[in-house]
């Protein structure tokens, strides 16, 4: 046990790696005590979420996980699809934007922010097959888009870095805004702060709004409201302000779904009026008292 409480206070502490990262090493952590006594399994799952809170697919491990009668097979299950959806994403992805928009076919023009696995995964397919053009935020105040530029540059996109409080200025010439996201609710979705503000541009420009989000990101009406955003290190933002001025440093921010076009998800395309019910399907995987336990201090 005390070599799992190292490995969940390191993901915990990880605050670069996005959800779909950092779920793949929550579900192996999960998986060394699927063969434990249930209060065991439970202490190691609710660490987890507590380590991650605004991760909606480390809670729906976690539930995954309490939820087994001992056989793993509802475990497994939710392991297989997890593995499986960066391959479909990147598929979807491609065929999102398969033909050129008729009023600018030299290159897709994609806009995003922070860095995201899925999206870079995406982005770096649809690379190998058209002229490609992104605008990567920088990703204040841990430049994590410096790496995403970076990436795409390597997968053969034409990168252009601009600062968050600049990144609007991308949208004049853009096809579509990409983003990630670290949950998915019935009427918003959790990603990095900055994407509110573009998402509201976009909507002003007339340029739609596209997140990639594999099916084990989105969080019934039960599991919604424990799905905290929360802050980053004030130091990082000031680290010895004047006497009377507070720091808040929130690296997360709920983005409503009226700003979204669609979800790319591991099975498809969904409308972002279909996501609603998709998370009310939900309900029976996610329990109000199962959510309560893994919620307990």
């Amino acid at each position: 046990m005390e070599d799992l409480a190292t490995l969940i206070a390191e993901i915990g502490a990880d605050r670069e790696s996005g959800a779909s990262e950092i779920v793949q090493r929550a579900i192996d952590v999960l998986g060394r005590v699927m063969l434990r006594p249930p209060q065991e399994r439970l202490q190691v799952a609710r660490a987890i979420c507590h380590a991650q809170p605004g991760m909606a697919p480390i809670w729906n491990a976690a539930l995954a996980a309490m939820a087994d009668d001992g056989s793993q097979t509802g475990f497994e299950r939710f392991v297989r699809r997890v593995r499986r959806a960066p391959a479909a994403l990147s598929r979807v992805t491609c065929e999102v934007f398969s033909d050129p928009d008729a009023r600018k076919p030299d290159a897709l023009s994609i806009v995003t922010i922070s860095s995201s696995a899925s999206v870079r995964q995406g982005l770096a397919a649809i690379a190998r097959a058209r002229p490609l053009r992104v605008a990567c935020a920088e990703g204040r105040p841990a430049f994590e888009g410096r790496r995403m530029a970076s990436a795409l540059a390597d997968a053969g996109a034409a990168v252009t870095l601009f600062s968050d409080a600049a990144i609007a200025e991308a949208l004049h010439d853009a096809n579509a805004i990409l983003v990630g996201a670290d949950a998915v609710a019935s009427d918003w979705f959790m990603n990095k702060v900055g994407t509110r503000m573009l998402a509201a541009a976009a909507s002003l420009c007339g340029v739609p709004v596209y997140v990639v989000a594999s099916r084990d990101k989105f969080c019934a009406l039960t599991l919604a409201a424990f799905i905290i955003p929360r802050d980053g290190v004030r130091a990082e933002i000031w680290d010895a302000p004047p006497r009377g001025i507070v720091v808040r440093n929130p690296y997360f921010e709920r983005v409503p779904m009226d700003l979204v076009t669609g979800i790319i998800t591991d099975a498809g395309l969904m409308p972002s009026a279909s996501v609603k019910p998709f998370c009310e399907s939900l309900a029976a995987a996610s329990p109000i008292e199962a959510v309560e336990r893994l919620a307990l201090p």
